[in-house]
């Protein structure tokens, strides 16, 4: 990303992918890391199911004085009983200075529950966030917000993926689950112009899971 300060202007370069996918992770997190040094942003969150591209990212900002923070789901979800986060994957990332979390997902849960207790405003918010790609970014700025591991105000960077690695990495000012409205975007450093192929392909695979 290259930054120009002509007056009030800021100009920058963005990366846009045609279609998303976890074949972007190394190049979303090198431009990542090249963006928190230019704008001199000192956390970093990133969206892992499994821990595998939070053990990407821990390596590659090893060293570089910015904060990882590997966010994951919360306990049960997809399977109940189970946490999908894999302990190995939990032991590599603290090695390598970087932090989990866990927590409640305080988004997607809007949907999970809405069969039993219909729409509410943060089903709807989740549905307008998942429209324009983002939802995963802002929920997993929200979680480490009401962690306490970053602070409403905060400028971070989120990387999120189309279901598997990183494809969209955002600059956002950050704040908690209750003021999520204020959990405001600054700059878009890496976004997936689709996510189709990603979508469909997640279905498929959910769908043939569900058969066994």
């Amino acid at each position: 990303m290259r930054l120009v300060k002509p007056d009030l202007m800021i100009k920058r370069e963005t990366i846009y992918f045609e279609e998303g996918g976890e074949q972007y992770t190394e190049e979303t997190l090198k431009a990542s890391l090249k963006a928190a040094k230019e704008l001199d942003i000192k956390t970093v969150i990133v969206a892992s199911n499994r821990g595998v591209t939070g053990v990407k990212a821990a390596e590659m900002f090893k060293g570089t004085g910015i904060q990882v923070i590997v966010v994951g789901h919360q306990m049960g979800f997809p399977v109940p009983k189970v946490q999908q986060f894999k302990p190995e994957n939990w032991e590599k990332i603290e090695k390598l200075g970087g932090v989990i979390n866990l927590g409640t997902d305080v988004v997607t849960n809007s949907i999970r529950r809405r069969q039993k207790l219909g729409h509410s405003p943060m089903s709807i918010i989740c549905q307008t966030l998942i429209s324009q790609k983002v939802k995963v970014n802002v929920e997993i700025v929200a979680k480490a917000c009401d962690a306490g591991q970053v602070m409403p105000g905060d400028r971070v960077i989120s990387i999120a993926g189309s279901h598997l690695g990183a494809d969209t990495s955002i600059v956002f000012l950050a704040n908690d689950s209750p003021n999520i409205l204020d959990i405001k975007p600054q700059m878009y450093i890496a976004f997936p112009l689709s996510r189709e192929k990603a979508d469909a392909d997640y279905m498929a695979k959910r769908a043939a899971a569900q058969k066994k």
